[in-house]
């Protein structure tokens, strides 16, 4: 009987370990590979930061607001901390010293080779360039758009004509509630054709109303499209795109991008190599320029890229910028009444705003600056890849690791900036009120070398439009509405939909 029942039990627990071997195999080996990715770099030197699960790391504990999330895990590790995102080390910058630091160097300068843009359009936009190319790239960006007028009436002619248009078609409303998202569309984004390819459309053009609508989907699906980033082998397996919903996302990039190179390639045929109307003509030069240069970026394809970053990143996050200006003066009248009121002492009855005006209006500046400050409208930066190995914060940071700077933190660290979470347009204004005091710790468009260049451009649009639209309007919610001022980050910090009533002014 004794020698059954221990036989019984050898065979019950070969048995048992037959059956889960597979099993428990594959849970060491996944044990193994967490705990072989979450070393804290060379010599575990890597920041601190909270470990997360085999596989996914610490994506089921964060929220849909990362910059949220990254506040209150800051608060733990510190200015700098590391986490697992996927199968990728991502570093966290969270104050303004670390970012400072850490964006003023070369080793900081790189892109995350697998960026979502390239994965859907298959088109790498500006902001995700190589270094070397991105150098040369921005070289030529900036000074083109010198040439092109920026700073200049003529740029600001354009922008002023196009708010025209805008404004006429809140005042064909009667006052009535409508969302600004439906004429701000389309207005921001003729501003950017304008400068591309010389003209503007009319709203309800079809090319317009498709460029509004593919941009769109682009931008909504950018946490879909992020995934390779964070998986990288996820960009091969089959139908992956589909499964992830994202064919409506590829079929606007196609067409946006096929929309572009057409444009491009009818302008080639009547270039003129004397004349440089907008950007694609100073871009086509610059081709000729370098065409027996091996060593030139200048292409079709990278014109192609850098107009669809134009379009995405230029018109998105300026409109955005605005939605929040309109609906937080509707949400504090007495923020509204006192920009009418300084837009009266300053310009009359009788004078539109111009962006020379911005020095003489200290508050409606000021009350923008908070606006750029309170919602941040890109809390988060686009993601920086070490190009070699470096440090920040007294922490070693190994060549080949995903950066993330939390700006959102910046704007709302008790230590800079005194009462944080209250809208105080009066923090940026001297103590007479009569200049505004700008802060070097509001970075609305990042810090260093790789800071947007289109942030002179996106400051006159942002000026320009409000100040119009409070010269002429005042905005209101309807009866009964109570703002909430509830947001959903996708590409930007967006507001969710709402409306208002654009009244048009009464003087007395």
């Amino acid at each position: 009987m004794e020698v059954t029942w221990l036989e019984d039990l050898v065979r019950q627990a070969t048995d048992f370990f037959i059956n889960n071997f597979v099993l428990n195999a594959v849970v060491v080996i996944l044990v193994l590979v967490f705990l072989f990715s979450t070393r804290r770099g060379k010599n575990g030197k890597l920041p601190p930061g909270p470990f997360g699960l085999p596989l996914v790391g610490y994506v089921p504990f964060l929220t849909g607001n990362l910059h949220f999330d990254f506040v209150k895990l800051g608060k733990k590790y510190g200015d700098v901390f590391s986490l697992k995102l996927g199968m990728e080390t991502v570093i966290v910058l969270n104050g303004m010293n670390v970012i400072k630091e850490a964006f003023s160097k070369a080793e900081f300068l790189g892109r995350p080779p697998h960026s979502f843009f390239s994965w859907i359009t298959k088109h790498s936009p500006f902001f995700a360039l190589g270094v070397p190319v991105w150098r040369e790239q921005r070289r030529f960006f900036l000074h083109t758009m010198r040439d092109l007028g920026l700073g200049k009436s003529s740029v600001e002619n354009e922008i002023e004509s196009e708010i025209r248009h805008f404004l006429d078609v809140l005042r064909s409303h009667k006052g009535s509630p409508i969302d600004p998202i439906e004429p701000l569309s389309p207005s921001m984004s003729n501003n950017i054709c304008a400068l591309v390819f010389g003209k503007r459309y009319e709203y309800g053009h079809p090319d317009r109303q498709m460029l509004d609508s593919g941009l769109e989907d682009l931008v909504a699906s950018n946490s879909q499209a992020a995934m390779p980033t964070f998986y990288p082998w996820i960009r091969h397996v089959p139908f992956i795109k589909k499964i992830l919903g994202l064919g409506k996302a590829m079929a606007a990039g196609e067409r946006i991008c096929s929309f572009f190179r057409h444009e491009i390639e009818k302008r080639m045929k009547t270039f003129d190599t004397n004349v440089v109307r907008d950007f694609i003509d100073g871009y086509l030069h610059q081709m000729e320029d370098k065409k027996d240069d091996p060593t030139s970026s200048f292409n079709i394809d990278i014109l192609v890229d850098t107009v669809l970053d134009l379009f995405a990143a230029g018109s998105e996050t300026v409109r955005t910028t605005i939605q929040w200006c309109i609906y937080i003066t509707a949400a504090y009248p007495e923020v509204q009444k006192r920009v009418q009121k300084e837009l009266n002492d300053v310009l009359g009855r009788d004078r539109r705003p111009e962006f020379q005006d911005l020095r003489r209006l200290p508050y409606t500046n000021a009350v923008i600056l908070e606006v750029m400050r309170w919602r941040t409208v890109v809390p988060i930066n686009i993601m920086r890849y070490t190009v070699a190995d470096t440090s920040v914060g007294g922490y070693h940071i190994p060549k080949n690791q995903i950066v993330m700077a939390n700006f959102w933190a910046v704007h709302n660290d008790p230590s800079l900036w005194k009462d944080p979470e209250t809208f105080k347009p009066e923090r940026f204004l001297s103590a007479d009120g009569k200049s505004v005091v700008k802060s070097g710790n509001l970075i609305p468009f990042s810090v260093g070398k790789r800071s947007c260049p289109g942030e002179a451009m996106a400051n006159m649009e942002v000026f320009l439009y409000f100040s119009h639209i409070l010269n002429e309007f005042e905005i209101a919610f309807p009866d009964g509405y109570k703002p909430t001022f509830d947001a959903t980050l996708t590409a930007t910090y967006k507001l969710n939909p709402y409306k208002v009533k654009f009244n048009e002014r009464k003087w007395e």
